[in-house]
């Protein structure tokens, strides 16, 4: 059934860490709802954060017009482009009853329903990681969801998000139409790859709670920053989308990469870089830019190529 026979108006909450497309993919579904003869609204919400820090985007989508322009609090559908952020935050807050969610993830529908305790939701999963990676030959999987989304909604068509995916491309990449044509390859495989399944709505509740927000009155003082985000009390590192892979063999010690880490995440012993704090480092990649060539002590590796590597070997191991 499609959303719009259930709703006037269906709200998207997009769910990402910086740097992942979410921004983007958020104004391509506005803009291909509006070539469907709809009305749409598409933005983001986000601070001062780089590359990983998570962030949100919203949509609102309709037949009719409508005038709200405040963030998505209650959304019918919720996109996960990076599927840790729901082991940290709770991007289901909200979404109503029998809602989409819908995940980059390579796990079955009903094994994820069951993972993360989704069972009042109807549940959408595609590996959007891998087929970026495939056709795009890098992680952002922003573009084989929205064609996972508009398989499993029916609120825009895929030929509506072919056209407006070319139209934003073609003068960026008017010299290099295989950009254009790889995207168009990973929206469609997103299309055709989506797995979903039903909410199990028997014997489960018919709300889910709301995070509350404060008062203006209750806000603290603006000018000022009463936590900072950098201090070693958070633990920044689930941030990351690429990890910093150090050789202490091809070290030669030129602290380049400990004056330049902006997290202080380069751990020293009597003036010599021993290693990484993973806990803190956010993956920006700078001390393996800052690395001298010859020497090449650090590189940079997807966290999602060393989690299917840790995965393989856990398999091995039990066989």
């Amino acid at each position: 059934m499609n959303l719009t026979e259930e709703r006037v108006i269906t709200e998207i909450r997009w769910h990402a860490r910086a740097g992942q497309g979410a921004k983007t993919a958020a104004h391509i579904l506005a803009q291909a709802a509006l070539r469907d003869g709809k009305y749409a609204q598409s933005f983001p919400e986000f601070g001062p954060e780089r590359r990983g820090a998570p962030v949100q985007a919203f949509n609102r989508i309709s037949d009719q017009p409508f005038y709200m322009h405040s963030g998505v609090t209650t959304p019918d559908v919720v996109l996960i482009v990076d599927p840790r952020l729901m082991d940290t935050i709770p991007v289901t807050d909200g979404l109503k009853t029998g809602g989409w969610v819908i995940i980059n993830t390579p796990l079955p529908p009903q094994e994820a329903q069951q993972r993360w305790e989704l069972g009042l939701y109807k549940v959408a999963t595609v590996d959007a990681s891998t087929i970026a990676r495939e056709t795009l030959k890098q992680d952002i999987p922003n573009v084989p969801l929205l064609g996972a989304f508009a398989r499993v909604t029916g609120l825009v068509t895929l030929e509506s998000l072919q056209a407006d995916t070319i139209q934003r491309l073609q003068k960026r990449f008017r010299d290099r139409p295989q950009v254009i044509e790889a995207n168009l390859k990973a929206l469609e495989r997103g299309y055709q790859e989506v797995q979903w399944v039903e909410a199990r709505t028997t014997g489960l509740p018919e709300t889910h709670v709301v995070s509350s927000l404060r008062r203006w009155e209750e806000l603290p003082v603006g000018g000022i920053i009463p936590e900072p985000a950098t201090s070693v009390v958070y633990r920044t590192g689930s941030w990351r989308l690429e990890r910093p892979i150090f050789d202490p063999q091809k070290c030669v010690q030129c602290l380049m990469c400990w004056l330049m880490c902006p997290d202080s995440a380069i751990l020293l012993e009597n003036g010599k870089v021993v290693g990484i704090d993973y806990e803190h480092c956010k993956g920006c990649g700078l001390c393996s830019l800052q690395c001298p060539p010859k020497a090449k002590a650090l590189s940079m590796v997807l966290e999602a190529e060393l989690e299917s590597i840790s995965a393989s070997g856990t398999q091995s191991k039990g066989a």
